[in-house]
């Protein structure tokens, strides 16, 4: 993450629409852990959740931190944006 988060191609569009939180896999807060509980498919580092603003899971990511991939799942969640097309 720390390598995808940054670029010009996502750091925009998180700062624009998202508030980042980092958290510890291995003791996560309380919130963090009863959202990871619910997205069933996390099995591996890193994992990426997005909430909304009143602590709902919209969806997450678990694996590979591909920038298109985390992209994709900013602009599909993000008000107003329109998934690039290539």
């Amino acid at each position: 993450m720390q390598a995808v988060l940054p670029r010009p191609d996502v750091a925009p569009l998180l700062r624009q629409h998202y508030v980042a939180l980092a958290s510890d896999a291995d003791l996560p807060e309380p919130e963090v852990h009863r959202l990871l509980f619910k997205l069933r498919n996390a099995s591996m580092l890193p994992i990426v959740i997005l909430a909304d603003a009143n602590g709902q899971l919209l969806e997450g990511l678990s694996g590979v931190a591909d920038p298109a991939r985390i992209r994709a799942l900013l602009e599909k969640h993000a008000p107003g944006e329109k998934p690039e097309k290539k």
